[in-house]
């Protein structure tokens, strides 16, 4: 009965004493192609980013290329959590600034027109499903919701009418806002740990 009462009384040392499984942090890259539609049709979406995995969790940055209605090119932060024990299905989070593809142009005619488009707030999320497909990459499909906006500039300078040109007209000046709610499905390839 001694023996016991030893055991009895060492076994907690010995349970706290046993080493917990260690996770290390491992890097990852994931290139996605995929779709966003909304009123005006679908478009093509381009998406890159990399950054660190630890335990079920991802974070990065990225960049992608979004075709819907202007082009444009979403800088952002990208965040992943993976469910469950294996960890395939996946919930993520993509807030960031987007830069619109055509910056400025000027034409010159009658009157003179400088337009300038001015980028916006972004955001991609959703959830996804991974399919391992070797020991460092994965293929995955996502569905999600994009908010994307961007500013367009127009300045109308107008001509003076009369020789010598004393008073300039003041020039006209229109700013239009584009706010898009689109619905998005990509396929992506994920490398690393």
């Amino acid at each position: 009965m001694k023996r016991w009462g030893i055991i009895l009384l060492f076994l907690p040392f010995c349970l706290v004493a046993q080493q917990k499984k260690t996770v290390k942090p491992g890097w990852r890259s994931i290139a996605t192609a995929g779709f966003s539609a909304g009123e005006s049709g679908a478009s093509p979406v381009f998406q890159l980013s990399g950054g660190i995995r630890y335990s079920r969790f991802f974070s990065g940055i990225g960049i992608g290329y979004d075709l819907y209605e202007f082009n444009s090119f979403p800088l952002f932060a990208d965040w992943r959590m993976g469910l469950g024990k294996q960890q395939l299905v996946f919930v993520y989070a993509m807030p960031g600034y987007n830069i619109p593809g055509k910056f400025t142009k000027e034409v010159s005619d009658f009157r003179t027109v400088t337009e300038r488009q001015m980028g916006g707030f972004y955001m991609d999320a959703g959830i996804g499903y991974r399919i391992p497909s070797g020991i460092l990459s994965r293929l995955s499909f996502s569905a999600g919701y994009v908010r994307k906006s961007f500013a367009h500039k127009k300045i109308f300078a107008n001509p003076c009418g009369t020789v010598p040109c004393t008073d300039l007209p003041a020039p006209e000046k229109y700013v239009y806002r584009y706010n898009y709610g689109l619905i998005t499905t990509k396929l992506s390839w994920e490398l690393g740990k």
